[in-house]
């Protein structure tokens, strides 16, 4: 017998006593031992506990429905609640609960950063789960953007998921579907809140609201009025002073005093053609004349067609500038020629190594814009298979890319076949962190705080990671911009060699999580063997995002 394998079966014959209650004090101090030297064992543990405590419930569950069964000598349903073997479940999955705690304060299980990214052996507590777990909590979803130019710290793309919070424009228009099914168009400059799939605030600027019968009830409360909508069409003005209009293409909308306790009476009908403008101090007025028009939907989708391609043609143009990078190891644009190519061909100019990609099982697809080509990852065999010779001393790590879920801890960017020194693993978790791991001694990763979130799942995103030799630090980037900083104590050279883009084939490891698939699309990769600084990065965005 192998000594991992004896290594295991003493670690279930000291679980078992656990659960059973009568393991002795020598027998709780060798489990405690093994759990804090060995990070499989701690793993081994918690995979024992977690069935353990799924067929409990079941079990009591079971048992419990069996014994609501009607019989003539019951006066009380019986179950397993007050039973000797449940209190004995109860009391030692608490011990077991206190023991993992304890190790868990004592042995720095959670120190994340200092985790083998091969090992995957960085366990959650309860309360880590509890707040970092991704929250599927949008209530809308941007479908289009044209001439934006946004009043907030990070941009929105078209595809993005919206969560409750403000929307602030300084020019352009965009598109925003709620999961109600109303659609509203905004006009910059604008200030607007969506409060949840029925209600919105807005502060001020142009709206036009299209409500289906599924969504009557929808609501765009102002300071001074709210528009209540009976399955409309209507269009709103408001300036910054508090002054507005509101006129109704189609349809009827109710007119309701912003606090209806002071006023409750005051409920004004309009229908269609109908309008009225309001001032700061909330009284009404009939519209003499019509309201000067807001773009519509199809004025919309035809000028983001025409921004569409315009961003198409300022990538086709920083592509071929990019290709002539001297520092570039490999380039993937994804514009092949046939949906029956099987190779990703690496682009540089005056290419003098072979560092094309074999793709294995992925699809051909749409990339960023309609004409843009790209791979999906969806199977766990998709993949592209690489070989990068040499060892560098810096490297940046490019790709754009659109992820479609989080199905599994780790999804992988690009990650070598091996982890040897100097391998680098560059992937996401499922929290929403970008990593990078690189085989120093015992290993270390280097994890961004969370900062992909649902609403961010279907849409573009362009993730850059610098491992900077000179300057000592790995820095982290999600749409041109840096999330995380992080020191390097000791820096090494980097070798890459075999490896995968969206995949994983690991060489001698049957861990838990060497099942690391991409699934969602790529439709550029980059390698850079040096640093690129923050100022190219950004530059590289705004050439590459697909739209404004």
């Amino acid at each position: 017998m192998k000594q991992n394998d004896s290594y295991k079966d003493r670690l279930i014959q000291l679980i078992d006593a656990l659960l059973q209650g009568n393991i002795s004090q020598d027998a709780h101090s060798e489990l405690e031992q093994l759990l804090l030297e060995d990070p499989k064992q701690r793993q081994s543990y918690l995979d024992y506990m977690r069935v353990h405590s799924g067929l409990s419930v079941w079990a009591t569950e079971t048992k419990e429905s069996d014994d609501w069964i009607p019989h003539p000598t019951h006066t009380v349903p019986q179950t397993r609640l007050g039973t000797p073997r449940f209190l004995l479940l109860l009391a030692s999955s608490l011990v077991a609960a206190t023991l993992l705690l304890s190790l868990a304060y004592y042995a720095g299980w959670n120190t994340r950063p200092n985790s083998d990214p091969l090992m995957a052996d960085s366990p959650k507590t309860a309360s880590e789960v509890e707040t970092n777990s991704p929250k599927t909590d949008h209530i809308a979803l941007l479908t289009q953007a044209v001439g934006v130019e946004w009043d907030t710290p990070r941009n929105l793309q078209t595809g993005a998921g919206l969560s409750a919070g403000w929307l602030k424009l300084k020019k352009g228009t965009i598109q925003v579907e709620l999961i109600s099914g109303a659609s509203v168009l905004i006009e910059g400059p604008a200030a607007f809140e969506l409060i949840s799939p029925l209600k919105t605030f807005c502060k001020y600027g142009k709206v036009r609201a299209s409500v289906p019968e599924q969504a009557q009830g929808f609501t765009i409360e102002t300071s001074k009025l709210n528009v209540v909508d009976l399955g409309t069409e209507f269009t709103l003005s408001l300036e910054p002073s508090g002054d507005g209009q509101v006129q109704v293409i189609d349809g009827m909308v109710e007119l309701h005093p912003s606090n209806q306790r002071k006023t409750p009476s005051k409920i004004q009908s309009l229908k269609t053609g109908e309008g009225v403008q309001f001032d700061q101090e909330g009284i009404t007025n009939r519209l003499n004349e019509d309201m000067l028009p807001l773009i519509n939907l199809e004025e919309l989708s035809h000028l983001a067609e025409q921004q569409q391609q315009q961003q198409f043609s300022r990538w086709q143009n920083q592509n071929q500038s990019l290709k002539t990078d001297p520092s570039l190891i490999a380039y993937y644009d994804f514009e092949e020629t046939s949906n029956w190519l099987r190779t990703l061909s690496n682009k540089i100019q005056n290419n003098k190594s072979s560092v094309d990609g074999a793709i294995v099982g992925c699809q051909w697809t749409s990339g960023r814009w309609p004409q843009k080509r790209a791979l999906e990852f969806k199977r766990t065999s998709d993949r592209v298979r690489l070989h990068v010779p040499g060892e560098y001393q810096s490297l940046t790590f490019m790709a754009w890319v659109r992820i479609e879920g989080f199905d599994r801890w780790l999804s992988s960017l690009m990650l070598t076949d091996g982890y040897n020194p100097g391998n680098p693993h560059w992937q996401l978790s499922d929290q929403g962190e970008i990593i990078l791991g690189i085989k120093e001694g015992g290993g270390k990763n280097y994890f961004s705080p969370v900062v992909l979130k649902p609403t961010d799942l279907g849409r573009w995103i362009f993730l850059v990671t610098v491992y900077d030799h000179q300057k000592k630090e790995v820095i982290h980037y999600l749409d041109g911009l840096p999330v995380s900083h992080h020191r390097l104590e000791n820096p090494i050279p980097l070798v890459i060699g075999p490896a995968e883009i969206g995949n994983w084939r690991p060489k001698e490891h049957t861990g838990e999580h060497s099942i690391r698939s991409l699934n969602g699309r790529l439709d550029e990769f980059a390698l850079f063997g040096r640093a690129l600084s923050a100022k190219n990065i950004l530059k590289l965005y705004h050439s590459g995002k697909p739209n404004s």
